[in-house]
């Protein structure tokens, strides 16, 4: 009998699938008005949180993972507040969130 893996790819479609719905019931019932440019983050917001735990369960491609998951989230971010936040501020926050990424993985590769 084989058993199933939850793989990246699976977890994605569902998580894009769900999301999707769910903006398409907050604006068909009009609980929010359509903006084209908020729409992104109902689709980069949670598939960068999926991105990040993933992340920290793979048992392999933790930086790229971390890295890819830390871009998705800060560009549904922007895309959430860009009448709020400057996007500048969350792309800074980002490049400093990918360097400390980064010493931490490197700091983890001298360890081993």
């Amino acid at each position: 009998m084989k058993t199933s893996t939850w793989d990246y790819g699976s977890g994605v479609l569902i998580i894009v699938a769900i999301f999707i719905g769910l903006a398409a019931v907050v604006y068909g019932l009009s609980i929010l008005p359509f903006d084209f440019l908020n729409f992104p983050a109902w689709i980069l917001c949670p598939l960068g949180v999926y991105t990040l735990i993933y992340a920290l369960i793979a048992r392999k491609n933790h930086f790229y993972y971390l890295v890819w998951g830390s871009i998705a989230f800060a560009i549904g971010v922007i895309s959430a507040f860009y009448k709020v936040v400057n996007a500048v501020v969350i792309l800074g926050v980002l490049l400093i969130m990918i360097a400390v990424i980064g010493i931490i993985s490197r700091g983890r590769r001298k360890v081993e």
